[in-house]
């Protein structure tokens, strides 16, 4: 059977050497760095709202995170390396590092990694409800910002911005 080259790295604040992410990829480490920016800046879906809000609290602050290798190795399957994913995450955490992973590591998502706090259920809630991408909205509307860049900056779909806010910021102003 074939095996697969999986590399096994992290994602690091340039400025604080803060380790915030650990993951595993089969592609080059410059363009799975480039699919965390792209998911970040909401311009592709990640279902991971915490890492996402990391790596755009350094691109705000005009940073880019660091990935670095940790190790590469063959595997027979997605499932093998999986498991080597949960090693490092594991051991990242044993180290100290906060870590904004969502899952232990693997496959699918064996289970919740992260604690979560009150102030992130709290952003979770008003994101849900809406109120921060209407507020967030009217504000960037007011400032002149296109329909196009509002609904970038938010990190919504064209079709559900349209349906969801388009008009409640338009009836606001």
């Amino acid at each position: 059977m074939a095996r697969t080259r999986y590399t096994f790295y992290y994602l690091q604040n340039p400025n604080t050497e803060e380790i915030g992410y650990v993951g595993m990829t089969t592609e080059p480490l410059s363009r799975r760095l480039a699919r965390h920016m792209t998911e970040a800046l909401g311009r592709e879906h990640s279902p991971n709202s915490v890492k996402n809000e990391w790596i755009r609290h350094m691109y705000d602050n005009g940073l880019r995170p660091l990935i670095q290798e940790l190790e590469v190795s063959n595997f027979q399957d997605h499932i093998q390396a999986g498991h080597r994913e949960a090693y490092w995450i594991a051991k990242m955490k044993e180290g100290g590092h906060y870590l904004t992973n969502m899952t232990t590591g693997g496959a699918g998502t064996p289970g919740l990694s992260m604690e979560v706090t009150e102030e992130h259920k709290e952003k979770i809630s008003k994101a849900m409800s809406g109120d921060y991408n209407l507020d967030k909205g009217i504000e960037m509307r007011k400032a002149g910002a296109s329909w196009k860049s509002i609904y970038e900056e938010l990190g919504m779909g064209r079709t559900n911005f349209y349906k969801l806010y388009k008009e409640k910021i338009e009836q606001a102003l």
